[in-house]
């Protein structure tokens, strides 16, 4: 299957869904007193929020339709 057949919208549900999961997990490890709330905010939470980041950034690269395709 190539990226471009996944279309944008599939990027932007799967960069949305990223960022929204590291932003929950933050909020709960801002709740949450231990030791342990923090390796949760800076390691997992904000990894998917820059994973979140990058499939967005990707999804601009992979899924544009080259300018020869788009001529007939």
């Amino acid at each position: 299957m190539k990226l471009n057949t996944i279309g944008i919208g599939g990027f932007f549900r799967v960069s949305s869904a990223l960022v929204i999961v590291g932003l929950l997990l933050e909020i709960v490890s801002l709740l949450w007193f231990s030791p342990l709330s923090f390796v949760l905010f800076a390691f997992v939470a904000a990894s998917l929020i820059g994973l979140g980041i990058l499939v967005y950034l990707a999804s601009l690269v992979f899924a544009a339709v080259p300018a020869s395709e788009n001529r007939e």
